[in-house]
Formats: C-alpha cells, sequence, structure tokens
C-alpha cells in the first residue's frame, strides 16, 4: 500500500515541477559545445599505441660461408620460398611534435614465427620425409613516422633483435642411407631495417634482415649416390640467414585516455 501511495504522490508531483520551472522562466539546460571539446582533445592526444599483424613472403638466403659436398647445404641446395607471420606494436608517447606536427618518433616491438621450404638438392627419385626450416624472432628499435594526412602513415624503423631456427630433417623412408638430422636450435643475432607504408587500416611494407647463424647436422648419405660420402657424422654449417621480406597486414590504433 505505501508503494502504492509513494507512486501515486510521484506521478502527481512531475508535473508540478514542470509547471513550475514554465512558471518561473527556467528553460532547460543545454550540454554546451565547450563541454565536449575536453573529451575530444583527450581522446586525440598524450600517448597512443598502433598495433599490427603482418604476413610476409619470407625470403632467407640461406647461403653457408663455404662450400660443402654433402649435407642439407651442399652445392646446389637453397630455398624455395617461406611465409612468416608477424605481430608487434609501435608505441607514441605523444603526438606529431617533429616537422611542424608531421613527425613523430616511436617505439617498435614485434614476434614473428614462420617457415622456410627448402630443396636439399636430393636425386629426383629420392623418397622421404623432408621437413622445412622453421624460424622464430624478437625485435625492438626506434621508428619514424611520416603523417602528411590522417588516411596515411609512413613508418621507417630499425630494429635489434633474436632469431631462432630449427628444422631441415631429411629422412629417406626405403633405407637408413640418406638423412639430414639437427642436432640444436640456431640462435642468432639480428639486425634489420623496414619500410610500412598504411592507409587507413591496411599496410604494405618491407624488411630486410641480417644474421649468421650455426647449424649442427648429423649426416649420412646414399652411397649409391655419393660413393666418399660421410657415414654417419656431425657437420657443423655456418649460414648466412639474412632475408627479404614482403609483407601486408592491418593497423588498428589505441589513445590513452
Amino acid at each position: 500500500m505505501r508503494t502504492l501511495i509513494t507512486t501515486i504522490f510521484v506521478l502527481a508531483f512531475l508535473p508540478l515541477v514542470s509547471l513550475a520551472q514554465i512558471y518561473t522562466g527556467e528553460a532547460p539546460t543545454e550540454t554546451s559545445k565547450q563541454d565536449d571539446e575536453p573529451n575530444e582533445q583527450q581522446s586525440k592526444g598524450g600517448a597512443f599505441k598502433t598495433s599490427f599483424v603482418h604476413l610476409a613472403y619470407f625470403m632467407p638466403s640461406m647461403t653457408p660461408k663455404q662450400s660443402y659436398p654433402y649435407g642439407p647445404f651442399k652445392n646446389g641446395s637453397a630455398p624455395k620460398w617461406g611465409l612468416m607471420f608477424e605481430s608487434g606494436a609501435i608505441r607514441f608517447f605523444d603526438e606529431n611534435f617533429m616537422f611542424n606536427g608531421v613527425g613523430n618518433l616511436g617505439l617498435y616491438s614485434s614476434f614473428g614465427f614462420g617457415a622456410s621450404i627448402h630443396d636439399f638438392n636430393e636425386p629426383e627419385n629420392f623418397e622421404g620425409v623432408k621437413v622445412p626450416f622453421f624460424f622464430a624472432d624478437l625485435k625492438l628499435g626506434p621508428d619514424l613516422r611520416l603523417e602528411f594526412i590522417d588516411f596515411a602513415k609512413v613508418d621507417l624503423y630499425a630494429n635489434i633483435g633474436v632469431l631462432a631456427s630449427y628444422g631441415g630433417f631429411v629422412g629417406n623412408i626405403n633405407q637408413d642411407d640418406t638423412f639430414y638430422k639437427p642436432t640444436k636450435p640456431v640462435i642468432a643475432f639480428q639486425t634489420g631495417l623496414g619500410l610500412n607504408v598504411a592507409l587507413g587500416r591496411f599496410v604494405l611494407g618491407l624488411q630486410y634482415t641480417m644474421a649468421n647463424g650455426g647449424y649442427e647436422f648429423d649426416v649420412s648419405e646414399d652411397p649409391a649416390v655419393y660413393p666418399d660420402g660421410p657415414d654417419e657424422e656431425t657437420q657443423q654449417y655456418d649460414v648466412n640467414l639474412n632475408s627479404l621480406r614482403l609483407h601486408i597486414g592491418i593497423y588498428t590504433e589505441k589513445r590513452r585516455r
């Protein structure tokens, strides 16, 4: 009963309040544009982060420092093609402050992983398992952004980091005469340069990375093909891992409120 009485009282009181406002000449207040401006400025100012996801056509050189007659890096072997997935971010700590508001400096960071299909230069009648070389890397470095219009951005960056690689296993399913068995992963220091051109959220770019890695394999060659080849011995290979990566991807931007 009390709830019913209270409800009736409120419904009856609200029209009286409205009439009182009209009688005294009080106009309803409107939200001024000035109240909205600080929020808009806050959304545009301060630190912000550009996140990205790239899919790259990955072309590592995989060339040994010297000529090898046997093993996964013997004469005639070479990478065919590869793919690498990369994700990361570019962090900026303020709005554009260089070149009359066109340029900015940020911090680039990324993580990537992928694989490279390899031609081991085996005979055409070879029947066996061939495993590609797998790669993963972490990179960090400075980024220079040029932003002439909101829709178009250009990022120039350099980076240093760590490159890891493993794979290259080859095994003959008919006999044990031919196999290349990796014994440990490769960990190498990596440096690089990159360029991204973003149109809205769509980005095109390229990277060139530089690294050298020491691979180690247990190697055995088919004596029918290589009469003088090794019969299961451990060999080390000093390999050039420089690579060119052509990528496409997307950008997403988040600003600190």
